[in-house]
Parts: C-alpha cells; structure tokens; sequence
C-alpha cells in the first residue's frame, strides 16, 4: 500500500509541460492490514518529468515518471538497483476504462483553509463509490476523508493542457507489478485524481480506502480497512537541474 500512495502522489502532481520548475516537501502515513508505515517526500516537477524521493524505514527510494518516453523508473539505491515500466499499462485495461463512468465522487466544503507557499488551500470533505470485485463477490469500494485543494494558482493555469490528457480514461499512471495486488483501489484512486486535477492544485488529502458489501470477503476486508494520509508542508519554485531526473551511473537496469 505504500507503493500505492507513491502513484497518489505522483498522480496529484504530474505535469506534461510545466513552464516553471516546482518542488514540494511533505510526509504521508499509510496504514494498512492495522500496521502504519510513515515517510518523508519531496516531489520535484521539471519540463515533462516528475521525481518523487521518499524515505521509509531508513531505506530511500525514488520514482522518475517522463511523460515522453512513457516510462516510470522505480530505483532502489540500497541495491542500486532501477526497475523500467510502461507506464499506461494498467490504465488501458477495461477495467481501468469502466472505472472512469462508474465512480461517483462528491465535494463538500467544510470552511477551513490553509496557506501553503503562495496558495490559499481549501478543505473539503470528499466521498466516493465505485462498482469493484473482491474475489467472487460483487463489492463497492468507498473512499471517504479530506481533501485540500488550491484553485486558481499560476501552477495549476501552467498545467491545464497536462490535466486535460489526464481527464481520460486512456490516462492512468500505474505500474503494473505493483498495482495487481489491489487493482481495484488504483484503479478508484486514479479516478478520484481525475476528478480532482480540474478543481486545483492538492495540498494534501486524507482518506479511507473501504469495501462495502454482504459476503464474507466484504466483511474481512471491512475490519482492515486502509487509510492514506498525505501532507505538504512547503514549495519552492527554485530551477530543478535535469540530472535530478536521470538514473545515477552503476545502478542495474530491470525492465518489467
């Protein structure tokens, strides 16, 4: 599921074309299977690439998404070691496509705000649907929390033409080795993100991933219940150099 958080991430912030370099730094929590796993990151957007670094557990890790090659490069620097996907595999499946008209979203603002930088971030509550499959049982997947959000920023204007290619079906940054082992709740994160990419930029976001249904399946994965918590605490539009988005020399290439 930490995995899974690092696609939320990405998929908050990705841009395709950005005129001005941006940085955020923050931390997340997930807590899964009823065990939290907290991390640090920062995120740096540059021309049509995205770097996400995280450190977890005293092990760093980084994610180099380029919307041109289509490619996203999972490195490991305890192994040295850097794994290559496709990036759209998992988001040209049917399942992937069906999700885009079967989940219903809804936004509430609850009055309170934040600054972050330059941004003036809105809170709403936010609450989701979508149809999913839980092994043989029918289930809908609900993701309910918080979610802040800065409408009308220069970034989000700089961005648009990148939001609009991602308010498609077609459009789901995934990776596939990871995704499979809970494909239904990619495929509704994904969707949310979709959503949300044309109401502003994400300050942070908190919610519950849960499946509602009567078999027995629903109910076990009721009592285990997955809740994301993303925060970021600072930006910075200083120029990002273009070897923070190339693989460091020496480390063994793995392509999936």
């Amino acid at each position: 599921m930490n995995i899974l958080l690092g696609l939320t991430l990405a998929g908050l912030l990705f841009a395709g074309s950005a005129a001005a370099d941006l940085t955020l730094n923050g931390r997340s929590t997930v807590m899964s299977m009823n065990m939290p796993s907290t991390s640090q990151e920062r995120i740096y957007l540059k021309k049509s690439w995205l770097r996400r670094d995280q450190l977890e557990r005293g092990k760093a890790y980084t994610f180099i998404y380029d919307l041109h090659s289509h490619e996203i490069s999972a490195l490991d620097h305890s192994q040295r070691q850097v794994q290559v996907y496709e990036m759209n595999a998992l988001g040209n499946t049917p399942e992937a496509r069906a999700s885009h008209k079967d989940l219903k979203l809804e936004l509430e603002p609850t009055g309170q705000r934040r600054t972050l930088g330059t941004w003036n971030c809105l809170e709403y509550t936010l609450n989701a649907g979508m149809p999913a499959e839980l092994g043989p049982e029918h289930v809908i997947l609900q993701l309910s929390g918080r979610v802040s959000l800065a409408k009308n920023t220069r970034e989000q204007k700089e961005l648009q033409p990148f939001f609009k290619a991602m308010d498609s079906p077609d459009f789901l940054v995934g990776i596939p080795a990871f995704s499979k082992n809970s494909p239904a709740q990619t495929r509704a994160i994904g969707e949310v993100l979709r959503r949300l990419f044309n109401q502003g930029m994400v300050c942070g976001i908190d919610v519950e991933l849960r499946y509602q249904g009567g078999g027995r399946m629903a109910e076990l994965a009721r009592r285990m219940g997955t809740h994301l918590d993303l925060v970021y605490d600072s930006t910075s539009n200083e120029p990002v150099p273009d070897e923070y988005f190339a693989t460091p020399p020496g480390y063994q290439e793995v392509r999936r």
